[in-house]
């Protein structure tokens, strides 16, 4: 077994927030070796920092995200694979909506939008991820938006609303945040990245723990994505990378209550 994978085995709380730092460094210190920055810059040049498409489409990115690969962002090809999961969702109603690891607020910040009336909380263990997240509920006047570091099964118990709906991207950390006896859970909607990579058994613990009160739905990654838009100042090959998501193999849990 990996250093990582016991360290999560043993101290799933701090051992994301160790992950989230470093993976947020490395990302950022990748984006400008791989010139992928560099192409941002010069698509923001072009479109703007108002993303263009896909669900969350009239969302401004503001000056702190460019330093993640903004690409599939503003032009809306991030994570395509839950586009229809958002388009069932945005005519819905929720009480709260929760994001954990919230990174620079691009969820938080699009279902902030959605949803002006419903209070939203982004957590993320990443101190930049904080600041920036604020930043993207000043950039898009969104007064709806709170900001805290850590979830824990103990926040959830105290403070998670009946009719939430959860966004979840926490390297590892699903298993043990929604395994308890948490009541509000029953008749959230939930949006769960799984990290199987991390903590093997992850998914199938997920699946025990919602199986009697949730449709279970499995969206698995996929590596294609459309044809870019035309650019004046960028080749289709530039924006074909810059529409691409640098990733590997992804899949997520959506859980609708019954």
């Amino acid at each position: 077994m990996s250093l990582k994978k016991v360290a999560f085995a043993l101290w799933p709380g701090a051992a994301t927030v160790v992950s989230s730092v470093r993976a947020r460094r490395r990302s950022h210190r990748l984006v400008k070796e791989w010139g992928l920055f560099e192409l941002n810059r010069r698509l923001v040049a072009e479109f703007g920092r108002r993303v263009i498409a896909g669900p969350f489409k009239g969302l401004v990115l503001n000056d702190a995200s460019l330093s993640e690969h903004i690409g599939p962002y503003l032009l809306g090809t991030y994570e395509m694979e839950l586009h229809h999961t958002w388009a069932r969702i945005r005519p819905q109603a929720f009480e709260q909506i929760v994001d954990v690891g919230a990174n620079f607020g691009y969820y938080a910040a699009g279902l902030a939008a959605w949803f002006p009336e419903t209070p939203t909380v982004a957590f993320d263990t990443d101190w930049w991820a904080r600041w920036v997240v604020r930043d993207m509920a000043k950039t898009n006047s969104l007064g709806n938006i709170s900001v805290k570091s850590a979830c824990s099964p103990g926040w959830l118990l105290r403070n998670l609303r009946p009719r939430a709906l959860i966004v979840s991207d926490c390297e590892g950390y699903e298993g043990q945040l929604f395994d308890g006896a948490i009541p509000a859970l029953d008749t959230a909607t939930l949006v769960i990245e799984v990290h199987e990579q991390f903590v093997a058994g992850v998914t199938d613990r997920l699946r025990s723990r919602f199986r009697a009160t949730h449709a279970i739905e499995t969206v698995d990654s996929r590596s294609d994505t459309p044809p870019p838009p035309v650019a004046k100042t960028l080749t289709f090959e530039e924006m074909k990378r810059a529409s691409h998501e640098v990733r590997g193999p992804q899949q997520w849990l959506v859980l609708n209550p019954t």
